[in-house]
């Protein structure tokens, strides 16, 4: 009986003991796994806990993975990572002509990186993974998010611009938006960001920077610049400071001229380049080259404008210079050692990764063939060749170069390696696709919506009231006219505008004009008829910054119908959606707002601080010349309830 009791109990212990051991060696694979998953796993997802910065240093097996690659590969294929293709990542058969030019750029030349311009969401992340596991190395997926993912992601938010995000006043906004857009941009595949502008907008005529910039003074611009950078680099994706060395003081579009910028080194250090010293200090991952002409750093004579080519696939003709402005044009920065080796590399100690502006730009493909423009540009400094007209010529200048020995190996595997140090530190030797069913858990999260928000409310800056008209008086319920003016053709553009107005069940009348509109006798005599029985106007100036049209002034017609507007002494509410510095074009004007966007956002901010549900509290993070200082504004408190 003892026995047996006793063989019982030792059963027992024993199935204990078993039990613990296999508990124990759980928990220890657990933790393998753990200590796994935290090592060579951190890259999964943007947001996920320990996801590593992108400005981390490298482990050892990073590095060794930077150098074996390396050596794997062809000379072709070291000259492949340099470039960067271009897409719209929207739905296309794998048969059509765009699908099959960007696989064959991708498998046939093994180019490194992706540039996504006009795209969805859903159809990006199944296009990029596609990519991505058809690409005998990972991609560098990048694209110009500047104002949110909405930039280029039609089914997302498109944010309030730099310039918004400066009149808050606080830094905080722009780390925030910094880290609410590599998230999402992550959460879709997307692990470049083309931002932030690091550019100083001390030209109030520049028609492509504009609110683009943070403002005028260097300082904070620089402030500005580092949040936002740091945002972006610590949520894991790789910022971008442009336009280097700076495209603020120019009154030329680099999509349709060269722009010229003939300043000193000194005025260099002190204004344009303070903000790039900044965010090479902050870890910056790339710098982006302007294409503009810096005849006292770089003298060397640019050719002249060339015909376009059927084979430029995506470039801009312009016309040759005329007499009045026949100003010899010097070497653009991009393609000028002087500028992206000997002060970025050298004088500013920037070790990460160059890439050119599109090269498809007039700036560049007005005057230098597809093949030259990127010669030039690697022997300058660049190490990304981004958006040639011909991928494949300027590929195979490439490697005429290196055979006569214009350009070295050792030149094409310093930027090569700096590639993959890129991808290596972004994760993508490890994972190079992410997870769709996350997607729709990161992007247009409420949290980013509400960010966005906060932004675009605490941008909206008064800077005239000289009738004290705001916040609106509601107790009697007021007729109001709504009159748009925009430089562009669509007449519907303040919609988000008048449906805000509706909301509080207003009496909203709208008149509309674009860039076709003439202003006739029969719209003078309709807008007299509208005047006639309206208590308030509010003017809505929708003009913004857009690659290529070559300026942001008043339209034609502004002349005339503030005319027609001021005569008539009704209380008047002009909003700038869009340029700040109207006000000079239209001085009379009684009550100026500047809410710096066209974007839905801005334009319900907008709404919401004339009614008095917000507080008005922006201010100006430019000078309007002649009118008011940097740093102007009105502060008007929100509606008691």
């Amino acid at each position: 009986m003892m026995v047996c009791l006793r063989g019982k109990v030792l059963s027992q212990m024993t199935r204990q003991a078993m039990w613990f051991r296999r508990a124990l060696m759980g928990l220890l694979v657990f933790a393998m796994l753990a200590t796994t998953a935290a090592l060579f796993e951190r890259p999964l997802l943007a947001g996920q806990r320990g996801f590593a910065p992108f400005n981390r240093r490298l482990t050892q097996t990073e590095e060794h993975w930077i150098e074996r690659t390396l050596a794997s590969l062809t000379l072709d294929e070291k000259i492949g990572q340099l470039f960067a293709v271009d897409g719209n990542a929207v739905f296309m058969n794998r048969e059509s002509e765009e699908y099959r030019r960007l696989f064959h750029h991708i498998v046939d030349n093994k180019v490194g990186t992706v540039i996504l311009f006009r795209s969805d969401v859903w159809a990006s992340v199944i296009l990029i993974n596609r990519m991505q596991q058809s690409a005998r190395l990972p991609l560098l997926v990048s694209s110009d998010l500047e104002m949110g993912p909405g930039m280029r992601l039609d089914d997302t938010l498109w944010w309030a611009p730099n310039m918004a995000v400066a009149a808050t006043g606080d830094t905080a906004w722009a780390r925030k938006q910094g880290e609410a857009t590599a998230r999402q941009a992550r959460a879709i595949g997307i692990n470049w960001i083309y931002a932030p502008v690091a550019d100083v907008n001390n030209n109030p005529d520049n028609p492509v920077i504009n609110t683009r910039s943070y403002g005028e003074d260097p300082q904070m611009v620089a402030r500005f610049v580092s949040a936002f950078i740091e945002g972006v680099q610590t949520e894991g994706a790789l910022a971008t400071a442009k336009h280097f060395p700076g495209h603020g003081d120019t009154a030329t579009d680099s999509h349709i001229g060269l722009p010229v910028v003939d300043v000193s080194r000194e005025r260099l250090d002190r204004v344009e380049l303070v903000p790039f010293r900044a965010a090479i200090a902050s870890g910056v991952g790339s710098i982006m080259s302007a294409h503009i002409a810096l005849p006292q750093i770089e003298p060397e004579v640019a050719p002249r404008v060339r015909p376009i080519t059927e084979t430029d696939r995506y470039a801009t003709e312009v016309p040759e210079l005329t007499a009045s402005n026949a100003q010899q044009i010097t070497l653009p920065g991009t393609l000028s050692a002087k500028i992206l080796t000997g002060l970025l590399r050298e004088d500013l100690n920037f070790k990460g990764l160059v890439t050119t502006d599109a090269l498809s730009m007039a700036g560049i493909a007005a005057r230098f063939d597809s093949g030259t423009s990127a010669v030039r540009a690697i022997k300058a400094g660049a190490d990304i060749v981004l958006k040639s007209p011909d991928i494949d010529a300027a590929i195979a200048a490439i490697r005429q170069a290196v055979s006569r020995g214009e350009i070295s190996r050792l030149r094409i595997d310093e930027s090569a390696r700096r590639v993959l140090r890129a991808k290596a530190a972004l994760g993508l030797n490890v994972r190079r696709t992410v997870p769709m069913d996350e997607v729709d858990r990161v992007v247009s999260s409420p949290e980013s919506q509400r960010i966005a928000q906060e932004i675009a409310d605490r941008s909206i800056t008064l800077v005239r009231d000289e009738r004290k008209l705001l916040p609106l008086d509601l107790i009697q319920k007021k007729r109001m006219l709504c009159v748009t003016l925009t430089d562009d053709e669509d007449r519907g553009v303040m919609l988000p505008f008048m449906s805000e107005l509706r909301r509080r069940e207003l009496q909203v009348e709208t008149l509309a004009y674009d860039n076709r509109s003439r202003f006739g006798e029969d719209d003078v005599t309709r807008l007299q008829s509208q005047l006639e029985h309206t208590d308030v106007v509010i003017l809505a100036i929708a003009v913004r910054t857009r690659s290529g049209k070559g300026t942001v002034g008043l339209p034609g017609l502004g002349d005339a119908l503030l005319k027609q507007l001021t005569d008539s002494k009704l209380p008047m509410i002009a909003i700038s959606f869009g340029n700040p510095y109207l006000l000079q074009a239209m001085p009379e004007v009684p009550v100026y707002l500047a809410a710096y966007s066209s974007v839905p956002i801005s334009q319900s901010a907008a709404a919401r601080a004339i009614l008095g549900d917000i507080e008005i509290g922006g201010r100006l993070p430019v000078s309007l010349p002649g009118l008011y200082p940097r740093g102007h504004g009105i502060r008007v408190a929100r509606k008691a309830k």
